[in-house]
């Protein structure tokens, strides 16, 4: 029977704050299991298995418009028994995050081979590690300036450039200006865990809005949730205390908990909008073809772009000195995801949990499973994914599981996508 051929329901996706009289839509009724095989299928679900560790990985966006597709990425490795992992959640476009996906890991990767080099035979110090993964993200943000700078080096050179000019120097398909152009013009998170050959230790670099929190069994058997990442939002006091610092005097620098009013995340690679004077984004980015894809009109904010940056790209790191498992079994696993799936708790018939109450439930799922099923975070299969185990919680917001529900989220005909991209990665340790 083909996905096509189950019968044809009406929802109106309240559940997922929709206004009343917005819709009806139709979706598939597909029931179990074929509704969580297609889940597996939609998410890419997979286990990436090395020698020492096993990563449960899904990535979703069910809107099956071209232009609605995925922005998110991840990428996990194994540099000679370093556990590289990452999850960027692009926005804007695809140009910048794909460009961080091509230049940040083996950026890190020459830095840690170094750091290893000149360490000799001891390890290299926490701190040296913590500063590499730092300073490797600050540089691929500032090469994005430096191409810019390179085509237009300051804005004394703009002044006296037509606007003809400029286009001439940024625009046509196959111009390769174009294209680093277009970089810093979109914007993506990263969120970045290092851990040792030895799973002696953790580093965790976090960039705008990503998760990552370290599930471990203490001694009494019980598991605690450590939160690994900083939320770079507007919502965030700290990180509006610092912008309103860092701009003194301008009232509508964090607006409706966004930078400028216009952007959620306070803290990304690219993004140039909100960190170049802002002539470059009138004559140079929005001179551009392909030009923006914001939500928020430029006329809106930009009068109030008075003095950037206003974003940064200092991404915070956490590291954590790892308790040695016993008996080979592990004994703590790692979540990296992107805040799509935090996004999916926010609407929920009961009063939303916090994100820290978010978090620690994920820990305390897995951390159960993984007693129950003889310490395998996952096996290989997919229906042993648990990074699919806690996309399917998020999907039901934390609710009873119901299939009827995953059939509307999976296969509601509606011309708009109805949910973030979420990506979820499961790493044991």
């Amino acid at each position: 029977m083909s996905y096509m051929s189950y019968p044809q329901r009406s929802t109106w996706l309240e559940f997922l704050g929709f206004p009343p009289g917005y819709g009806p839509w139709t979706y598939r009724a597909i029931p179990e299991p074929l509704i969580s095989s297609e889940l597996a299928r939609l998410a890419s679900a997979h286990v990436i298995t090395s020698k020492t560790t096993t990563t449960g990985c899904v990535s979703l966006q069910p809107s099956p418009d071209p232009d609605d597709r995925s922005q998110d990425r991840f990428v996990v490795l194994d540099w000679d028994g370093w556990l590289f992992s990452a999850v960027f959640d692009g926005h804007g476009g695809e140009e910048a995050v794909d460009y961080v996906v091509q230049e940040l890991p083996s950026l890190i990767h020459a830095a840690l081979a170094k750091a290893l080099a000149d360490a000799g035979t001891a390890p290299p110090a926490p701190s040296t590690v913590s500063t590499l993964l730092q300073s490797s993200i600050q540089a691929v943000d500032d090469a994005l300036t430096d191409r810019v700078k390179h085509l237009f080096p300051d804005e004394a050179t703009l002044a006296v450039l037509t606007d003809e000019q400029i286009k001439s120097t940024i625009n046509g398909p196959t111009n390769p200006n174009n294209l680093a152009i277009l970089r810093c013009m979109r914007g993506t998170t990263a969120l970045v865990s290092l851990v040792d050959p030895k799973k002696e230790n953790l580093w965790v670099a976090s960039l705008g809005d990503c998760q990552a929190v370290l599930g471990a069994k203490n001694s009494n058997g019980t598991w605690d949730a450590t939160i690994l990442s900083v939320n770079h939002s507007g919502k965030n006091p700290a990180e509006v205390a610092r912008i309103r610092k860092e701009h003194p005097n301008e009232s509508e620098c964090i607006k409706f908990d966004r930078v400028l009013g216009a952007i959620a995340v306070t803290r990304a690679i690219g993004d140039h909008i909100f960190k170049l004077p802002v002539s470059y984004t009138r004559r140079v980015f929005m001179n551009c073809v392909p030009g923006f894809s914001v939500s928020s009109k430029l006329e809106h904010f930009l009068p109030h772009n008075k003095s950037p940056p206003y974003l940064s790209a200092l991404a915070d790191i956490k590291h954590v000195a790892l308790q040695p498992s016993t008996a080979n079994i592990s004994e703590s696993f790692l979540i990296l995801c992107s805040d799509g799936l935090v996004d999916l708790y926010e609407h929920t018939n009961a009063r939303r949990p916090t994100l820290e109450e978010i978090l620690t439930q994920w820990v305390h799922i897995l951390g159960e499973r993984m007693n129950s099923r003889g310490a395998k975070v996952s096996d290989g299969a997919d229906k042993e994914n648990a990074a699919l185990v806690l996309l399917r919680h998020a999907l039901m917001a934390g609710g009873v599981d119901d299939p009827d529900r995953l059939a509307q989220m999976l296969t509601v005909e509606i011309p708009c996508r109805w949910m973030d991209d979420t990506t979820v990665l499961v790493q044991t340790l």
